[in-house]
């Protein structure tokens, strides 16, 4: 059996800061801004520990700093499931979808879920270690954002799963 965690520590510097910079891209979504939010990140724990090398503690380190950024700049509102706006698409079917729209409809938190989910192949336990929450927040997050794209998509979503998957 392959263990994870062995594998995870033995990162180097290099691609412990790729990891945490393509996971900051995942929320900022603009590159200049992942690497702002990696290096920082990557600042405050060097300055407290003397050294990274703990994967986990970055990952958590760079999603506190970015809802830290976040909130000073707006007030996050929450709304319903059933008030989301439902993005534009096009009427012809297999059309390209705007995925990128459908996405900005999500939550920081539904989207980072789903995008260590989907994108990194992390299981819910290994989120929720991640970014320092219970598993079952984190399964919420990720039925939350999948009915969302559901909703968005229709029948397409099927379609979408089936390639991810």
């Amino acid at each position: 059996m392959h263990d994870t965690t062995k594998t995870q520590s033995k990162l180097s510097p290099r691609e412990l800061l790729r990891a945490a910079t393509r996971f900051a891209l995942s929320l900022t979504r603009n590159h200049s801004d992942a690497e702002d939010l990696a290096q920082i990140a990557w600042m405050k724990l060097q300055k407290k520990y003397g050294s990274v090398d703990n994967r986990r503690l970055l990952f958590v380190a760079i999603r506190n700093t970015h809802f830290d950024q976040l909130r000073r700049t707006r007030v996050v509102s929450f709304s319903p499931l059933e008030s989301a706006p439902e993005p534009s698409r096009s009427e012809t079917p297999g059309h390209s979808l705007d995925l990128e729209t459908t996405l900005s409809t999500l939550s920081e938190a539904e989207r980072t879920t789903l995008q260590l989910n989907i994108m990194e192949g992390y299981t819910a336990i290994q989120i929720g270690e991640k970014l320092g929450m219970p598993r079952g927040t984190v399964l919420s997050h990720m039925s939350r954002a999948r009915s969302k794209l559901r909703k968005a998509f229709g029948p397409e979503f099927g379609a979408l799963e089936g390639q991810v998957a």
